[in-house]
Formats: C-alpha cells, structure tokens, sequence
C-alpha cells in the first residue's frame, strides 16, 4: 500500500458519487437511454446549463457509465437495467436515499464529539409521504438478489409457512413464494408499511399465498406456528439488546424443526471487517439509538441461547452480504 495514493484515493471517493447522485436526480440518464443526444439538446430539454450539463456527460464518460457517438452522448447498454427509471433492476431510489443521507454524513464529526443520533431515517422520511414510499420501493429494489442468493444456500423447498418480521414490501416472501409454489408467508411490519407490502403482494400476483400482519415487531407478541423466519434488514436498527430479544421472540414463532434465518450487515467480533459493514455500522450509529452492525459471533450466541442448532453462515453476493441461519431442534 501507498498510503498518499489511498489517501488521494479516499479524499476524490466522494465525486464519483455526488455525480451519480446528480445525474439520478435531473433524470439524465433516461434522457440519454434511447439514443445519443448531444449536450445542446439535453440542456434545452432539461432546462439545464449547456456549462455544466457538458462536463457532468463528459465526467459519466469517463466513469465509463456513458460513451460519446459523434457529437452525442448515450448511456451504456449494460448500465440501462440500474440507471433508468423503468429499469428492470432499476436503482434509481436507492441513489435518491444514498443523496438523502450526504448532508448527514457532513455531520460525521459532531457524532463522533457526542455519540448521540444526528437523525433518523423516520425524521427524514415521516414528513413526506412520497419520499416515504420511495425508501420502500428502494428497499424492495436493494433486496431483489438476496432472496434468491440465500435459497441457493439453504434449503428451502420443504418449507410450507413464512414469517416475515420487519418485511417492508415483502420482497423476500414474495420472490421465495414465487420458488417455492407450497409456501405460505406473511410479511409482519408497522401498518403504512403493509399497506405497501399489498400493492406488491398484488403485483405479483400472489394475493392467495402471501398475506399481512401489520404491527410493530417491537411491542406486539408475535404470532406462532411457523416453520420458517426470517429477519431481514432489521437487526441494526437496534442495540443490542433489542436485537437479541428480537431474535429470541422470532424463535418463538417456529414450531420443532423450523428454521431462523437472519440476513443483514454483520462484522467480525473486532468490528472492522468487511469494509462496508464496518462503514455502515458508523452510519447507522447516527441514525438510530444505538443500532449497530452486529458481529456474527454475537448473533450466533443469540441463535444458540435461543436454542437452535446446527447453525451456518456465509456471505452472498447481495448488499448486504451477511446471512446466518439455524434450526430449532424438532
């Protein structure tokens, strides 16, 4: 390592990202998805400063996300499906909430000085229900890959009922319902969550098999008789231990030989590695009361207090990457 290279490296890291965020939030990248369109006539289109539009195309060249045709600029074909809107796996949201936390990063050394939550993700999104649902759509985008990572880890196919606890939109109910055509599953979360997870249960078309509990997974006792659960995602919202009597309730739920299954951020028992996991557990420290991204090892030990067994874990590739899974003992 040379470390005035990493540290030249690390102080541009952020102009990458402010010109994704940029060019996410003017719409350029559906404007130039179709066909190449010249500076001049995208600034016309947008309202935008020919000055500055040029040199943001010529910076997403040169990111390689762009290529220059002619006169013309047009987005790569590759980056069409996470750039553009309709995308298929389109990212867009998620580029909108990354732009969303930026000011609150600015913040860093005032949460290092206190330790005390800047914000919370609640306070930035309870006051506008658009950008509400925009965080759900950008979970349910996040989390397309993990579902099926996780099945191809763990086996699943003799699982007949699913609790969801904290399952947002339902994505991974849905995208293992839609495997696995003898599951049942019901996505647990606060009621405006589950009012969404709906429009996704109806979207897929799965009205018959997947269903709603809306509650807070906090203070409501949950309900039992499963043979499969899942907390996806959730786990760092909450000290620590939260987040064990957490685990220990979702155990609850299964009846003998069910299986637990835990995808989220999750470090070593140092706290520093993997990379990403150690920075978003920085970030969610000034975003919640004391959530965390939990080492493995600990949650392990809350598996095994909890009573299961024959417990795995692994990494996938998803963001997050963390998955452990165990089973109570039939």
């Amino acid at each position: 390592m040379e470390p005035e290279k990493e540290i030249g490296k690390w102080l541009q890291g952020y102009q990458p990202a402010c010109i994704l965020m940029t060019a996410n939030e003017l719409k350029l990248f559906d404007a130039i998805a179709e066909e190449a369109r010249t500076a001049e006539e995208v600034a016309r289109d947008r309202s935008l400063s020919l000055n500055g539009l040029e040199r943001l195309l010529n910076a997403l060249v040169a990111l390689g996300i762009a290529a220059r045709q002619g006169t013309g600029y047009r987005l790569k074909e590759e980056w069409v499906p996470f750039l553009t809107r309709r995308g298929a796996h389109s990212m867009a949201k998620w580029i909108q909430l990354s732009a969303d936390h930026l000011p609150v990063w600015e913040r860093l050394p005032e949460f290092i000085r206190t330790g005390a939550p800047l914000t919370s993700v609640m306070d930035m999104l309870s006051g506008d229900p658009e950008k509400m649902r925009d965080f759900i759509d950008a979970m349910h985008d996040k989390a397309l890959k993990a579902p099926q990572a996780i099945a191809q880890q763990v086996p699943l196919e003799d699982r007949r009922r699913l609790l969801d606890i904290g399952g947002g939109p339902g994505t991974y109910a849905l995208e293992w319902a839609r495997l696995y055509p003898r599951l049942q599953a019901t996505v647990l979360d606060l009621e405006p969550v589950v009012v969404v997870a709906q429009e996704y249960i109806r979207r897929y078309g799965l009205e018959d098999r997947v269903d709603t509990l809306g509650a807070d997974l906090t203070r409501t006792e949950l309900p039992e008789g499963y043979d499969l659960a899942l907390i996806a995602n959730v786990l760092h919202m909450y000290p620590a231990q939260t987040a064990r009597e957490l685990v220990h309730r979702a155990v609850r739920t299964l009846e003998p030989g069910g299986r637990l299954i835990i995808h989220g951020f999750g470090t070593d028992d140092e706290g520093t590695t993997p990379l990403a996991d150690a920075l978003f557990s920085l970030q969610i420290g000034f975003l919640t009361e004391g959530g965390r991204a939990h080492p493995f090892p600990e949650m392990e030990t809350w598996m095994r207090e909890a009573g299961l067994t024959g417990l795995k874990s692994f990494r996938i590739e998803a963001m997050p990457t963390g998955v452990l899974t165990g089973l109570l003992p039939a």
